[in-house]
């Protein structure tokens, strides 16, 4: 088992990283240890910022907030929610994947990871609200890029680089966040017994309109069991449109949306249970205790039903989010996954496996994408950031 070393500072990062480049000695950046995504990684020594705890600086009238990445993702959240504030990204919370219950681990994490939800589609992802960051690279070199307003543009480029990285750029020592003002209302209109082919048209539809949705998902009639809500019928297909904002400007495009979509089968869910639908969905509960295959599709919204209909006679579950843009999916064997990597990498698409076992960590690519030139530009960019190659070596693809 690896010994960890328990950083208390950025001056300690520095000193541990500069002493295992010195010595050509691999290290693993943890967290809390809650995001078991990507290849399993072979060193001696972990370097843990769990310890690195604490929100530095939140100005709610400013929107963003500044937090060492040891913190916690649900002590800051309860700190913007105190403000009526809150990601607009809406981080995954990735415990019931790997622990079968609530864990949302750090915010290092969650930056490190990109995880973005629900609003993803319209908000942005997590990488488009990084302002800022502080970090010692793979020499122990310390390194500083961005702000604190949208505006400081020195380094965006570069916030959103680490993003996603899965720690194999750099040991992040601060990160600088936009937050966002709580919509004062939401509602989800429900739309039933709809085949991903009609759903998709929906998506189509109510995205072109004027009516700003906040969130797009559809889950078919095999995988509905997906969600617990109560108010759910669990014998149909059910696509979910969120609105949100002004308790009567809801209310107005509610009722646009009864009157575009007259001729389906629709019904309506109040504010909480609009919580609880989102929340299920954000988080992935449904796959809560799977021991399958959890894996992201992203498709162009063109290929999205091509992609549907190749794999319709394959025995998995799925639910589309993004407004059809992505579909999560839960597989039981790594021959039907492969054949899914095989689909992405001829059809312009991405694969991520979110959840898999040991062994196929220890040997298998997690990150399938169609775009060769991505795989030899965070090639260039490990070496840049990390000449030697020592922090989280191999984590994304074999030899990064």
């Amino acid at each position: 088992m690896s010994e960890t070393f328990y950083a208390r500072n950025e001056e300690e990062v520095s000193d541990f990283i500069f002493d295992h480049y010195n010595n050509n000695n691999p290290v693993e950046l943890i967290g809390s240890g809650s995001k078991k995504i990507g290849r399993l990684i072979q060193s001696s020594k972990n370097l843990s910022l769990k310890t690195m705890s604490g929100i530095l600086e939140y100005f709610p009238e400013e929107l963003y907030i500044k937090v060492l990445p040891g913190t916690s993702l649900d002590e800051i959240e309860s700190t913007l929610k105190e403000k009526n504030q809150f990601f607009g990204f809406e981080p995954n919370n990735l415990g019931f994947l790997y622990q079968g219950k609530s864990d949302p681990g750090t915010i290092g994490g969650v930056v490190s990871c990109n995880l973005s939800g629900p609003g993803r589609f319209k908000n942005g992802a997590l990488r488009d609200h990084v302002l800022g960051f502080k970090a010692v690279n793979g020499s122990g070199a310390k390194i500083k890029s961005g702000g604190t307003v949208v505006k400081n543009v020195t380094g965006y480029d570069l916030s959103k680089i680490i993003s996603g990285s899965f720690g194999t750029l750099c040991a992040l020592t601060e990160i600088n966040l936009k937050v966002s003002p709580l919509p004062d209302f939401e509602e989800t209109f429900l739309i039933k017994n709809l085949n991903y082919h009609e759903a998709l048209k929906v998506f189509q539809k109510s995205l072109e309109s004027s009516l700003e949705i906040s969130g797009a998902c559809y889950f078919s009639k095999q995988s509905v069991s997906f969600l617990t809500l109560n108010d759910v019928n669990k014998d149909t297909s059910v696509l979910g449109l969120r609105i949100q904002g002004p308790k009567t400007s809801v209310a107005e495009r509610i009722q646009s949306l009864s009157k575009m979509f007259k001729e389906m089968l629709v019904s309506v869910l109040d504010t909480y249970q609009t919580a609880i639908f989102w929340r299920e969905i954000k988080n992935f509960e449904g796959f809560a205790g799977s021991e399958d295959f959890i894996c992201k599709v992203s498709l162009p919204i063109t290929n999205m039903p091509i992609f549907l209909k190749h794999f319709e006679n394959l025995k998995f579950q799925y639910f589309l989010d993004w407004g059809g843009n992505v579909a999560w999916c839960k597989i039981e064997n790594k021959q039907d996954l492969n054949q899914m990597r095989m689909f992405c990498l001829k059809h312009d698409g991405y694969l991520t496996v979110m959840r898999s076992n040991d062994n196929f960590r220890k040997s298998e690519e997690f990150l399938t994408n169609s775009n060769l030139n991505l795989k030899i530009l965070s090639k260039k960019l490990k070496e840049s950031f990390d000449p030697k190659g020592i922090l989280n070596p191999n984590k994304m693809y074999s030899g990064i």
